[in-house]
């Protein structure tokens, strides 16, 4: 059966940060412990479906039709029923209710810019793989939030970055505490991946499709790895059984 990637997803665990991989199908999601050490073999291809829809905050809806896309992650309808696609997109009609942060983070060589809820640092950081990370506004509705991110960003931010760009990670936080200090920030800064229960991601090659195969070393954000070789998990791309002779089942 197929099934699309919709995220690697962390919660806070006894040992720090954890993750599992949400997975759907056309009849529902699934969930898989990404624990260390843990023996995988799968194969990502070169196909996409969609990963369905939130309909509330907190919630996921399965496609209708479990829907095969050309890119992304979302068919047409599924993102025009998602409750953050005008939140995405910036629209002046869209106020989601909470208290709002505007953080910098340090990834690899590369500082970025985002908001997220107050509630969500640190573990906003994790899911982006982030080396360090640190808030620098706190306390605002999510329009004034993005307005701040995006004069932010455009003086020089990016406010994605892709995941290729992730390592090596980064063992000081200097690059961070220099833009902090160009733009007259402060804020505290912080040791994102020591959070985690994880290793040190120490692949020496990246792969965004193909087989995976090995016990699992580490996970990084939304890439794992197995010691050789880093391969992201992309959100909406098919990820199956292998069909090379020999191996481990999914």
């Amino acid at each position: 059966m197929l099934r699309s990637i919709v995220k690697v997803s962390w919660k806070k665990g006894d040992s720090g940060y954890e993750a599992d991989l949400l997975t759907a199908e056309p009849s529902g999601f699934e969930t898989i412990t990404l624990v260390p050490e843990r023996s995988f073999s799968f194969e990502i291809v070169n196909e996409r479906r969609c990963t369905g829809y939130a309909p509330e905050p907190g919630e996921r809806a399965v496609c209708p039709e479990f829907r095969k896309i050309e890119s992304g992650s979302q068919c047409s309808e599924c993102r025009g029923k998602d409750i953050y696609s005008g939140y995405v997109r910036g629209d002046k009609d869209t106020d989601l209710d909470g208290s709002f942060s505007v953080y910098m983070a340090q990834i690899s060589k590369m500082v970025k810019v985002g908001v997220t809820r107050d509630r969500n640092i640190p573990s906003r950081w994790v899911e982006q793989g982030a080396d360090f990370g640190a808030r620098v506004r706190k306390g605002l509705e999510s329009g004034e939030a993005l307005k701040v991110e995006s004069r932010i960003s455009s003086d020089g931010l990016a406010e994605r970055i892709r995941k290729e760009a992730k390592l090596p990670p980064e063992d000081k936080p200097d690059l961070l505490r220099q833009e902090m200090k160009q733009r007259d920030f402060r804020g505290e800064v912080q040791d994102v991946q020591d959070l985690t229960r994880y290793s040190t991601m120490s692949a020496s090659g990246f792969q965004r499709s193909g087989l995976f195969e090995g016990e699992l070393e580490s996970v990084r954000g939304q890439v794992i790895s197995n010691g050789r070789l880093a391969m992201p998990l992309t959100s909406g791309k098919v990820i199956k059984k292998p069909e090379q002779k020999g191996l481990n089942s999914f």
